[in-house]
């Protein structure tokens, strides 16, 4: 079941017609404190929270909802999504970000990776998290012997991508720094993420740069 929240009614039933569609159970509720109620005493509920309403600090309603309960998967959306906003929620602890008008199909299979425990953020937030990784703020101040083992098992050329996504770059900055086509750098990061156990950029940068605080500088052999 996945919980929907928003004051407006017509978002509200675009998000229940667009999941019905892909025969997903919803319910709707009309405003925070139903949400909390409904919340009450469950756990590893997802919710879709419409962000849009007035005087609502994004962030703290995110951050308080999460404080509350923990366990909740929270797809925040906005009918004008703005990567920074989409930065500031992903570090309070969303797991989704996107506009709220989005087609039904993008709703239901967005939904139902954030439930199976992807992120579904966006790619330009995305972007910007791992650039923030790049510039130490998420990675780890030393050498990290749990992170390198993950990595051991990646060629030195799947090594050196993993090291450019840590530093923020797309597919097309990798593809024209190593000679080689967006194509192919999407079939080396496919095996990547399955040798390192990784789902997304994101945390195989964040695993990158656990290895090192200067993932550029690492060697490998």
């Amino acid at each position: 079941m996945i919980l929907l929240c928003s004051v407006d009614r017509q978002v509200r039933e675009h998000w229940l017609n667009g999941l019905a569609e892909a025969r997903m159970a919803a319910e709707a509720v009309a405003d925070v404190e139903q949400l909390h109620r409904r919340l009450n005493g469950s756990r590893d509920q997802m919710v879709i929270l419409h962000l849009d309403m007035p005087g609502v600090d994004a962030v703290g309603l995110v951050s308080d909802l999460l404080r509350q309960h923990p366990t909740t998967r929270i797809y925040s959306m906005t009918a004008r999504p703005e990567p920074m906003q989409g930065v500031a929620l992903a570090r309070a602890g969303v797991r989704g970000y996107g506009n709220c008008w989005m087609h039904p199909v993008t709703l239901s299979q967005s939904a139902s990776l954030i439930q199976s425990g992807e992120l579904w953020l966006g790619q330009e937030v995305i972007q910007h998290l791992i650039r923030g990784v790049a510039e130490g703020g998420a990675a780890a101040a030393v050498p990290n012997p749990a992170a390198a083992q993950r990595l051991a098992d990646l060629t030195n050329r799947e090594h050196e991508i993993a090291l450019r996504i840590a530093g923020g770059e797309n597919n097309k900055q990798i593809g024209n720094e190593l000679g080689i086509t967006e194509r192919t750098v999407k079939a080396h990061l496919g095996n990547i993420f399955q040798k390192t156990g990784t789902k997304n950029r994101l945390q195989l940068a964040l695993l990158a740069s656990a290895v090192s605080s200067s993932p550029r500088s690492v060697e490998f052999t």
